[in-house]
Order: structure tokens, then C-alpha cells, then sequence
């Protein structure tokens, strides 16, 4: 339960460490369509020690545009950004950037508010599992990408690369699909 808001959260299995793996590959950004508030406490609950986003949090207020994200207050060039999200309707203009993430619905709610009419995990008293969930997916996803950008064998020039051929050329934009 969040001291400064009406909310109960969970961490999904494995955050943790997914978090401490991918911030050796990737400078990492929180970014979300809420308000700055909710973002700051989010990460708050996933980053308590400030080592992963201490400074790149953005928000609805940041945004450019109403209801979208957008690479234009992210900096660095679009080529070289990666994006993890769990929607991508968000991401009109930048879906080749996208790897889609399937959402985690712990509790009841969660599933109502998105319009799933299914049982949430809290309700099957069961979670996903660590080695084989959804960010241990992803994670190895991320590690297959980041490997073949910056594979030295296959290039001395770093200047053309490009993650969205990179995402393009494993074929898939998802991490239900890397399992």
C-alpha cells in the first residue's frame, strides 16, 4: 500500500533483477502517459536507492502530444531507442521501436479496469514464475539485441546501427512471442 496514494501495488517476479541486468545494457527510462505525482512514486516502489532512473522519469506534462509518447523528449536519436511497453496504441509513430510487453494483471482489479473477464493471479493464488515470466522473456530478448548492436566481430561502426532493423530482423515484437 502507497503511504502518499490511494493505491496497492505489487512488483512482478523477477523486477529486480531484470532491472540490475538491463541497466548494464541500456540507459533506462521510466516513461508513462500519468501524471508526474504517480510517476515518482512508481518509481519510488521499483527503484527505492535512485540507481536506475534517477532522473529520467517522464510524464503526461513532458508529452508533446495528448495520449501518445513520443521519442522527441527522449534523448538520442530514434534509431537508437528501444521501447518496453505494455501498450501500443500509445506508440503511433513508433511502433518499430516497440517490443509489446504483455500486461501484469496481480490483482482483480487490474483485470476489470483493463477489460479482461478473466481471473486475475491473486484470485488463482498463483504469480508468474521467475525463470520463465514475462520479464525473464524479455531480459533475454533485450540480451539478443543488445548483443547483436553491439556485436564487434560484425562491425567496427557503430554510427549506422539501427535497434528498430535489429528488433525487425528477430522477427518478433513481442515478448509472448520470444518464448
Amino acid at each position: 500500500m502507497l503511504e502518499s496514494m490511494p493505491m496497492l501495488t505489487k512488483l512482478r517476479p523477477f523486477v529486480c533483477i531484470f532491472l540490475k541486468e538491463a541497466s548494464k545494457m541500456f540507459e533506462m527510462y521510466v516513461y508513462t502517459t500519468g501524471e508526474q505525482f504517480y510517476a515518482l512514486e512508481m518509481v519510488k516502489v521499483l527503484d527505492p536507492r535512485t540507481v536506475y532512473f534517477s532522473s529520467s522519469v517522464i510524464s503526461q506534462a513532458d508529452s508533446t502530444q495528448r495520449h501518445q509518447k513520443g521519442l522527441d523528449v527522449v534523448l538520442g536519436p530514434d534509431s537508437a531507442v528501444l521501447i518496453l511497453d505494455n501498450t501500443e496504441r500509445v506508440w503511433k509513430n513508433h511502433k518499430d521501436n516497440l517490443i509489446l510487453m504483455e500486461r501484469y494483471h496481480f490483482f482483480a482489479s487490474s483485470c476489470h479496469q483493463f477489460g479482461f473477464h478473466c481471473k486475475s493471479l491473486s484470485e488463482l493464488k498463483s504469480d508468474e514464475s521467475e525463470p520463465d515470466g514475462a520479464l525473464a522473456t524479455i531480459l533475454k530478448v533485450l540480451q539478443q539485441t543488445h548483443s547483436t548492436l553491439f556485436d564487434l566481430e560484425l562491425s567496427d561502426n557503430f554510427s549506422g546501427i539501427d535497434v528498430r532493423q535489429v528488433l525487425n530482423q528477430f522477427g518478433r515484437k513481442s515478448g509472448r512471442d520470444a518464448r
